[in-house]
């Protein structure tokens, strides 16, 4: 029987970004066997010629390869943790990866928003997508803990590049390289972390080295600030495997053990408003909170303070729920900063409901700029599930000469798929011919391997639709047709989910998807790679 969290846990993930657990049902032996199967594939890159081993190898082959993996999901306190922050449904993404302490430091840095280190929308403050970290034995701060700074999953850097392109990645201090990482004069690494975290500007931020009991799971929020610490010369390899767990529908009630109304004394200030508004979406409540605040005060700081300061604002402006405090954030998406905008689109989400139609002129825009975020924000107000966002979405998937652009659009209909109000067999069908070969290119090659962050937003989305209502046949068909001939490893994989999770597979679906799990890269198991008993 799952174990779900209590509210001071809830609360807890909300405030720091992190909860950690220990899976019971999972013994030594087991642990052992973990640990011994990341040496073996280890073991193996080494040996391989491969210029993609880090992934056909590392990562996303993992549950192929060790079929008992799937055991830590299985066991109550994570999968209760796990249905507590993303809601029933939810789904595993399909890269992974496990990763081996070395000499050098990480900077302090969050994730691409897409897995591998992508950017294919805005990142969202609602609890969508999870980090699940594994940790197979003992881990000190000798060979190599995680660090994460607790609390900063809310604030991220601006990533548009003047060109019109993006950092794939966020680090707080983008100066930092390998050489500062790996220099032999640790103290000047050392400094060199504090100075990052000190360029922030928030004053008592926690930095917390993980240091856990062999079989330890941690679940943090997918944008914390977080980096992997040296290990020292000498110590044993530590391994920690890696995985990505996304929501796909939208909370009915709350999904944890929810007894009592949210305790936020032990919440940062500066902070407060965006978990006291997580807390009450995941419950399906809608905030009654007086708005004690200063609008002309707010707008300021929105429009002038640090990423702290324009995000806490603009949620306060959203608690206000008033025309003044709507026409403020709506006039932000147009601002030449990019965190004022990107700040704007999560006030609007806490002032729902609002004028859906300023904010819908806006995605025609001249400003690549301002369409991105624009329609992210029609993803997001409550109040937008109607017939003209969704044209007005579809018609920026389809149109707009941006790739942000369109993959925002795209996950901002998936965020609306997850809604009843209106039908959306249009929006599925021009998606799913969005997926056709040739429709959408692939626009990165991180990893050394071709990949379009504009057709994984569109699976992504297609994935939650497919969550919350049925797929026809032909439907499934097509995706499974188009499937087969992607390049992209994790479109594959989200499509795959999507007919994992139909009851109308036709028979020449079983047989597609039959003859795709004997070939796909998915999960691989290498001869070379020898048999953990």
């Amino acid at each position: 029987m799952k174990k779900l969290l209590n509210d001071e846990q809830y609360t807890q993930y909300l405030s720091e970004g992190a909860i950690v657990l220990q899976p019971d049902s999972l013994g030594a032996d087991f642990h052992d066997r973990l640990y011994e199967h990341g040496q073996n594939i280890y073991s193996l890159v080494e040996s391989s010629k491969s210029k993609t081993a880090h992934l056909d190898i590392i990562g996303d082959s993992l549950r192929g390869r060790i079929p008992e993996i799937d055991n830590i999901f299985k066991d109550p306190n994570v999968a209760g943790a796990l249905e507590s922050i993303l809601g029933e449904n939810y789904v595993i993404h399909p890269h992974n990866f496990v990763h081996k302490s070395s000499l050098i430091d990480q900077g302090f840095h969050q994730d691409g928003n897409l897995p591998w280190n992508e950017r294919g929308h805005y990142r969202s403050h609602m609890p969508d997508w999870a980090l699940l970290f594994y940790y197979p034995q003992d881990v000190t701060i000798e060979n190599g803990a995680t660090e994460l700074i607790l609390g900063t999953q809310y604030w991220t850097k601006d990533f548009e590049k003047d060109d019109g392109t993006w950092y794939s990645q966020d680090s707080i201090d983008r100066s930092f390289g390998r050489e500062d990482m790996s220099s032999e004069d640790l103290a000047y690494r050392d400094r060199r972390l504090s100075e990052s975290v000190d360029s922030l500007g928030v004053p008592d931020l926690e930095r917390k080295y993980f240091v856990v009991p062999k079989g330890t799971v941690i679940i943090c929020n997918y944008d914390i600030l977080h980096r992997g610490s040296r290990s020292l010369p000498g110590e044993a390899d530590r391994f920690m495997y890696k995985f990505h767990f996304m929501r796909t529908q939208e909370p009915k009630t709350s999904a944890w053990s929810h007894q009592r109304d949210l305790n936020i004394e032990n919440v940062r200030e500066d902070i407060r408003p965006i978990v006291r508004h997580i807390w009450n979406w995941s419950a399906n409540e809608r905030g009654t909170e007086e708005f004690l605040g200063n609008l002309e005060e707010l707008q300021y700081m929105l429009s002038s303070g640090d990423e702290r300061d324009k995000v806490r604002s603009a949620y306060l402006l959203g608690e206000a729920r008033n025309d003044t405090a709507a026409e403020v954030l709506i006039n932000a998406l147009s601002d030449e900063k990019e965190s004022v905008r990107r700040a704007a689109c999560y006030g609007l989400r806490v002032c729902s409901p609002l004028r859906v139609g300023d904010v819908l002129g806006l995605v025609s825009d001249p400003r690549e700029g301002v369409r991105r975020l624009a329609v992210y924000a029609l993803g997001t107000i409550q109040n937008a599930c109607n017939p003209q966002v969704v044209a007005g979405l579809l018609n920026s998937c389809i149109e707009d000469i941006d790739d942000l652009v369109r993959s925002n659009a795209v996950y901002s209909l998936g965020q609306l798929f997850r809604h009843q109000e209106v039908d959306f067999e249009l929006p599925i069908t021009a998606l799913i011919e969005r997926l056709r070969p040739g429709v959408e290119r692939n626009n990165t090659d991180v990893a050394l391997f071709p990949r379009s962050t504009v057709r994984q937003s569109i699976a992504y989305a297609l994935l939650q639709a497919a969550s919350n209502q049925q797929f026809t046949s032909e439907q499934i068909d097509l995706l499974l047709e188009i499937m087969s001939g992607d390049e992209d490893r994790y479109v594959q994989g989200l499509i795959i989910e999507i007919a994992r999770q139909s009851n109308n597979l036709s028979n020449g679906a079983v047989s597609t998807l039959l003859s795709a799990l004997s070939r796909l890269r998915l999960s691989p198991r290498p001869l070379e790679l020898k048999r953990v008993s």
